[in-house]
């Protein structure tokens, strides 16, 4: 292979990488939207619990926001470097 195809190949499997961070972002959107999922039908069954659930639902949800954050900062380097 030349060098020149080799170039238009790296972009490829450039492409293909940013492409599979975009599912890990959908699994992560499908996590936050889980667990907002439990905590509501959590609190309709138990009211009492809104305080201590909503500390756990906020941490959950910052932790599982940092992987998207991580995987779209992955996607800008990929893309751009």
């Amino acid at each position: 292979m030349d060098a020149e195809s080799m170039k238009y190949l790296a972009d490829g499997m450039r492409y293909l990488s940013v492409g599979l961070i975009a599912l890990v972002m959908l699994g992560v959107a499908k996590g936050v939207s889980q667990i907002w999922v439990t905590i509501i039908s959590a609190v309709s069954r138990n009211p009492e619990v809104k305080n201590d659930v909503s500390l756990f639902a906020w941490g959950g949800a910052a932790i599982t926001e940092a992987i998207a954050l991580y995987a779209l900062g992955l996607a800008i380097v990929l893309l751009y470097l």
